[in-house]
């Protein structure tokens, strides 16, 4: 969960409910609009985890199933408006490239030789136009690796 405070007083709100995670825009105590953001099955995505916030855009990060997670850019005005979702087996929201715009850092696997153990890489992704738009990949690596900090430039593996 989290709460994010906005320019003008808004906030942007992420619950943990039954059927999943619900996102809250508020103007002071008048509640704005509500969503629920949907996976590529269809489904809402379990658990909210974390957001990031700037310009009327935010970046908003979740967990959902056994191994699986990923990053939704918004847009705020009068309501709440999903424009890009990315999914993952982890997820991160942070401002990579110092535009004060939030952008996104998705996990992903190799698959070589099976999911469970294959080497995982970083895809970075920057806000532009309203949508996560990837910058590039970190290298794959067996070892626990942090979030990037700066958008990744380097080539994607290319057998996923």
């Amino acid at each position: 969960m989290f709460s994010v405070p906005l320019e003008g007083g808004h906030r942007l709100d992420g619950l943990h409910g039954v059927g999943g995670n619900v996102l809250a825009y508020w103007d002071g105590a008048s509640l704005v609009g509500t969503t629920q953001v949907r996976g590529s099955d269809g489904q809402p995505y379990e658990r909210v985890t974390a957001g990031l916030c700037g310009a009327g855009r935010c970046s908003v990060a979740f967990e959902f199933g056994a191994h699986s997670a990923a990053v939704a850019a918004l847009r705020l005005d009068t309501k709440i408006t999903v424009d890009t979702a990315v999914e993952g087996v982890a997820a991160d929201v942070r401002d990579l490239n110092a535009d004060a715009l939030p952008d996104a850092a998705v996990r992903q696997s190799t698959y070589e030789p099976s999911f469970a153990l294959a080497p995982l890489y970083w895809v970075t992704y920057v806000q532009q136009d309203d949508h996560l738009v990837p910058t590039g990949c970190t290298a794959p690596v067996q070892a626990f690796e942090p979030a990037p900090v700066i958008p990744a430039t380097g080539a994607c593996p290319t057998n996923v």
